[in-house]
């Protein structure tokens, strides 16, 4: 019982990597950091994940594995903060299918921060859903809204209003022409 809770404990911690996690925060720049090294906010499972938390959890019967309080998550120079962290597993295939961490969601990398009050990572989609007053920085520049969708595969993110909030942008053009020559190298 014990080397089937490591087992599935090691899997969560390779599929479920925080730098996917995060990829709401990498929309307008995953390309041109991503090549440096560290592939802005995406599945990394080459590089060891570091978790702590006050409690933790593994339900083989609910295939779930539950993370509360403080939850710290740390990936190479990506780190996600959260009051709660739950992952879940296929029982099929045994990968990780969903990870939601809730409650006050940070996740950082470099000048990228992406915060709101839930995070949805969901591998199947390969979407990550920001909800909860959810705001994506980059240097001085932020789009908010309702919910911020990022898809991970076509490094792209839709951000939406309701009847009530708007989609708000802020963006500084000159930090984006900064940019520009580094993109132009790296394709």
């Amino acid at each position: 019982m014990q080397m089937i809770l490591l087992r599935l404990l090691l899997l969560v911690l390779i599929l479920s990597a925080p730098n996917n996690a995060a990829g709401a925060a990498a929309a307008s720049s995953t390309k041109q950091e991503g090549k440096k090294g560290s592939s802005g906010f995406e599945l990394n499972k080459k590089d060891p994940i570091y978790i702590t938390a006050d409690w933790m959890e593994v339900d083989q019967t609910k295939n779930t594995i539950v993370y509360k309080g403080r939850v710290v998550t740390v990936q190479t120079d990506m780190t996600m903060r959260s009051e709660i962290l739950t992952a879940y597993i296929d029982p099929e295939t045994k990968k990780m299918k969903q990870i939601i961490a809730e409650g006050k969601v940070n996740a950082t990398q470099g000048n990228r921060v992406a915060t709101g009050e839930k995070a949805v990572f969901d591998d199947t989609a390969k979407t990550v859903t920001l909800t909860g007053s959810p705001v994506m920085r980059q240097g001085n520049s932020q789009v908010s809204g309702v919910k911020i969708i990022y898809y991970t595969e076509q490094d792209k993110a839709v951000t939406e209003g309701d009847g009530k909030v708007r989609v708000q942008a802020t963006i500084f053009p000159e930090e984006l022409k900064n940019r520009e020559p580094e993109d132009a190298t790296q394709k």
